[in-house]
This record gives structure tokens, C-alpha cells and sequence, in this order.
């Protein structure tokens, strides 16, 4: 490539363009470099790169996940029947009866006692979350007082 001159802005005087200042004033030629650019990877090249991170994904979310937690174990009678009395918003009149522990996957027959001596039937379960679920069975079965 030839050597071409250029002038100073400030004094004119002759400046070969690979000169960084002007030899008589000092003036500083501030060129901008020729823009680069930067060399594009090959489509097979992004996708590798995109299986690559793909895969290390997968292996980071089947790495840290946790086992599923374990079912609750079974609710004694007498606790279930004094949960199931909160539950229910019973108050000091009314009270609860079941007739064994409450276990996750089955359902246990319980009773509502009505301070009037009425009854109501309940199948109560229990959750995965070891909460007790209510089911009145349709139609509502209440049997009178005696």
C-alpha cells in the first residue's frame, strides 16, 4: 500500500497517515481504526454448542432434584378427632368420634355430634400434605337424636 500524505488540521503541514502527531505543532491525529469483525462460528459449530448446553441443562435439573417426600404416617383417633373439632369449628358442644387412625390412601368413618344429639357422617382421608380431607358422602346421611 503506498504511502499517502495528509496535512495537519492546525499548521497544514504534510503528514504521512501512519504518523500518530503532527512533527512541527504536535497536533494528535485521532483516526479510528478500520472496524473488524469478528469471525462467525459455522451452523454445525452453534450446534454443537447449543447440544452441548442443552445437555449440561438436562444433567443440572436431573442432578439437583429431590426425591419425593415421603406419605405421612397415620393420625392417631384422638388427635384426628380434636384437629377435625378445630377443623370443623365445633366448639365446646360438639364433638367428633372416628373410628381408628386416619391414614393416607383410605378412608375412615367419623362422626359429627351435633350438641341437639344429631349426627353426621364423614369419610375422612388423609393428604399427601398430611392434611385431614373431609368427604360427606351424597346425599347427606344425619340421623336424629335419640
Amino acid at each position: 500500500m503506498p504511502v499517502t500524505t495528509a496535512s495537519c488540521p492546525r499548521c497544514g503541514t504534510a503528514a504521512a497517515d501512519e504518523t500518530a502527531r503532527c512533527g512541527e505543532c504536535g497536533f494528535v491525529f485521532f483516526e479510528l481504526p478500520p472496524r473488524r469483525s469478528l469471525p462467525r462460528p459455522s451452523p454445525a459449530w452453534a450446534a454443537i454448542a447449543l447440544l452441548v448446553l442443552a445437555g449440561g441443562v438436562a444433567a443440572v435439573v436431573v442432578l439437583t432434584r429431590d426425591s419425593p417426600p415421603e406419605p405421612p404416617g397415620p393420625v392417631p383417633a384422638a388427635l384426628a378427632e380434636a384437629r377435625l373439632a378445630r377443623q370443623l369449628d365445633a366448639g365446646p358442644a360438639a364433638a367428633v368420634r372416628c373410628t381408628g387412625p386416619i391414614r393416607s390412601g383410605r378412608s375412615t368413618r367419623c362422626q359429627f355430634l351435633y350438641p341437639d344429639g344429631d349426627t353426621q357422617l364423614m369419610l375422612v382421608t388423609l393428604s399427601r400434605r398430611g392434611e385431614l380431607d373431609i368427604d360427606v358422602p351424597y346425599p347427606a346421611q344425619r340421623r336424629p337424636g335419640r
